[in-house]
């Protein structure tokens, strides 16, 4: 049986400055990793994956929405690990925040651009990164990026979501 596991997350900047959360080593996915913050939707969010977003931004950083400016869905990445199917949703926004409140799921910190792949990230949020950090990528499109298995290593199939009609 496979089980769909629904996610969202957050990468703000300030300036030049992405809010990366160093991950703590006792959790249960991604321990010690860099991310955005962000977390599983609850059931009433599923079809509101933004505000699942700014829900977790709140609980993990203290940063209201008042505060984030331009938030959009950028990525959707869809994985499989084992019975499980995982579609996290991605929102990439500016902040005005200067201070955060820590939470016990990791520490909070402010990375340059330039010292952005310095961190140990996921392999499909390092992927995405670099793709969004490219010069190629286009600010108005949502983009799904499916990993999939070439080799046994990571190969990442990216497409816009786009209307046919």
């Amino acid at each position: 049986m496979i089980i769909l596991d629904n996610c969202a997350t957050a990468f703000l900047k300030r300036g030049d400055e992405y809010l990366l959360m160093k991950r703590a080593a006792n959790r249960k996915i991604a321990p010690g990793l860099w991310s955005g913050p962000g977390g599983h939707l609850e059931p009433h969010e599923l079809n509101e994956p933004r505000s699942a977003c700014l829900r977790e931004v709140m609980e993990e950083t203290g940063i209201s929405a008042e505060h984030i400016s331009d938030l959009r869905l950028r990525y959707i990445i869809l994985r499989r690990r084992g019975d499980s199917i995982r579609q996290h949703y991605v929102y990439f926004g500016a902040t005005d925040a200067v201070e955060f409140a820590d939470c016990g799921e990791g520490t909070l910190h402010w990375i340059p651009e330039a010292e952005l792949f310095k961190r140990e990230f996921t392999e499909t949020f390092e992927a995405m990164l670099r793709h969004y950090t490219s010069a190629e990528r286009d600010n108005e499109r949502v983009v799904a990026g499916v990993a999939g298995n070439v080799g046994g290593r990571l190969h990442m199939l990216w497409s816009a979501v786009e209307d046919f009609v």
